[in-house]
């Protein structure tokens, strides 16, 4: 049973989940690069430590939300970290996107502690995060994920996938066909708008139309974060799950030529839509 809780990675998903928490355990927290994420989880209540191997010491269970591997290696394996602090019988959540092939490696590492780790990364985005209805794609041991349900049911629905890193598939699988169909949506509707068609009565249509989307759905959501400057760290995290996709498409000799191109695109910077003088 959770008592306590640690939170690491209070970014743009990060803070309204760690908002969430905080809400219903003593929460333990430690900074990263943002100030502003930390005063005001600690106006909420939180406690704020000076390195990750305090908050696994004063946690039953941390979630990690940290943005890629080399980060999560740096909070789990640097000096004073994570798992260094971890008891007998807590648990790391890794909730960020990470390689199947890493959350494999952790939870090796830390069974030999005894020491739980599931992998459950979130679908849904900040608005997701903000409603607790995150879609939460869940691997590693059946007991684990129960040990943990109601702490990961404050921020959204449980999918189970199966063992250790199986999470992490379901997750960059939905991303593939996220960030392909969000380059889709804005090269159809820069070619309606170039064409003549109004930006607002184009989405309306083809969100109610066959060529629907997520991001059709959300397309004033969408618009937000690509129209910043610049993007948002968020929006660059897309290039990278399509990055550790297609690693693992090579290593299994599967071809994804349309990832691999919006791939590209993507780390080029967000699409944009032509001005209507």
């Amino acid at each position: 049973m959770v008592e306590k809780a640690g939170f690491i990675g209070m970014g743009d998903i990060g803070l309204p989940m760690a908002k969430r928490i905080v809400e219903k355990y003593p929460t333990t927290i430690v900074g990263h690069r943002r100030r502003e994420p930390i005063e005001e989880m600690k106006s909420l209540g939180a406690t704020e430590v000076k390195t990750a191997r305090e908050v696994g010491e004063a946690s039953d269970a941390v979630v990690i939300m940290v943005q890629n591997d080399n980060q999560a290696e740096a909070v789990i394996y640097g000096p004073d970290g994570l798992l260094e602090g971890m008891k007998k019988g807590s648990g790391i959540l890794m909730m960020g996107t990470f390689r199947p092939k890493f959350c494999q490696r952790v939870y090796d590492d830390a069974k030999a502690k005894g020491v739980d780790v599931i992998d459950a990364p979130v679908v849904g985005g900040r608005m997701g995060a903000e409603k607790g209805t995150l879609g939460i794609s869940a691997g590693g041991d059946e007991a684990a994920i129960e040990k943990y349900r109601e702490i990961l049911e404050t921020m959204g629905k449980i999918t189970y996938c199966g063992a250790i890193g199986t999470g992490q598939v379901f997750k960059l699988a939905n991303n593939m066909c996220a960030v392909v169909n969000s380059r889709m949506a804005y090269e159809a509707v820069a070619w309606g708008i170039r064409s003549g068609a109004k930006e607002e009565d184009l989405v309306k249509y083809m969100t109610n139309g066959s060529g629907s989307s997520y991001i059709l759905q959300n397309w004033e959501w969408m618009n937000s974060i690509v129209s910043m400057d610049p993007p948002p760290p968020t929006y660059y995290v897309g290039a990278k799950d399509l990055h550790y996709a297609l690693e693992i498409a090579l290593d299994m000799l599967q071809p994804c030529p349309i990832t691999g191109l919006v791939k590209e695109l993507q780390v080029s910077g967000p699409p944009k839509l032509p001005k209507v003088e």
